[in-house]
Formats: structure tokens, C-alpha cells, sequence
């Protein structure tokens, strides 16, 4: 698929564009998902990649937390990087945590949660970060119970 070469080559509108036209007719691909959330991150659609975002978290949070950034060549350890080192404003500071909270979910989930918290806190009405943070803390929460009891 154009759309993986795309992103591979980390060129995130070509893919979104080819991803979008993809998912238009297999909307239920989880890794077409995974993927168009990552460039729409980067192509500043925000809302868009929060709504897909939460669509995937609730249907299989694993589905994202069992990345492997090698394996999978994720770009997300690179783009958070950069994100977190930047000076240049892209995105306003409720945008920003809320990007970093979805990129650090495919890597760790507690830089996943504090994100979105800080992002909360700028945005407390936002009802799409509130789903997300509640969800990451359930799942995080159910794994610990699960290991506290074996």
C-alpha cells in the first residue's frame, strides 16, 4: 500500500492523504488506524486524531501499547523528541500535551498519562482527552490488579 510507503518515509500528508482513502473503505483496519493517527498528529489535525485515537483505545488499547518502535519502525520516540525539544510553537500548549499523549502511548504509558493530565488541566472541558486519560487509567490500573494477584 502507498499509504505504508508513505509513512515509512515519513512523509505524514502523502500517507494521511492515502490512509484516509484506504480507511474510507476499510474503516475497521486497526493498523491503517494506528497510522493515520501518528500523521494526523503531524499534519496538525489534532481533534481528528484524538477522535480516531479514542475510537482505537476502546475498541483494543493493547492494539497501540504493544508497539514495538523497532519492529513496527514507529516514528513516535523520534517525534516525541523532537516535540518535547522544540522551540518553534506548532501547536498551542493544550495541542501539544495532547499530541505528546497520544505519541507516548505507542511507548510509555505512564508519559502517556502525565500528557494528558497536563493537557486536562489547560483543556478541563474537553470531554475526547477526559475519555482518553480515563481509559489509559483503567487499563493501567486493571494490569496492575492483575499482576497483584498472581
Amino acid at each position: 500500500m502507498l499509504g505504508n510507503q508513505y509513512f515509512l518515509a515519513r512523509k505524514f500528508s502523502l500517507a494521511e492523504a492515502e490512509l484516509a482513502e484506504f480507511l474510507a473503505k476499510n474503516e475497521t483496519n486497526k493498523p491503517a488506524r494506528k497510522k493515520i493517527i501518528i500523521c494526523l498528529t503531524q499534519t496538525g489535525k489534532i481533534e481528528k486524531a484524538l477522535s480516531i485515537f479514542n475510537g482505537l483505545i476502546d475498541e483494543d488499547i493493547e492494539f497501540i501499547i504493544n508497539t514495538d518502535p523497532i519492529k513496527d519502525d514507529c516514528p513516535c520516540p523520534e517525534l516525541v523528541t523532537k516535540l518535547e525539544s522544540e522551540n518553534k510553537i506548532t501547536y498551542s500548549i493544550s495541542e501539544l500535551y495532547t499530541v505528546l499523549g497520544m505519541l507516548w502511548l505507542y511507548c510509555d504509558i505512564n508519559e502517556s498519562i502525565k500528557n494528558f493530565q497536563l493537557a486536562k488541566i489547560h483543556l478541563p472541558k474537553n470531554s475526547d482527552i477526559q475519555f482518553a486519560l480515563n481509559k489509559i487509567n483503567s487499563y493501567k490500573k486493571n494490569q496492575l490488579q492483575n499482576i497483584n494477584q498472581e
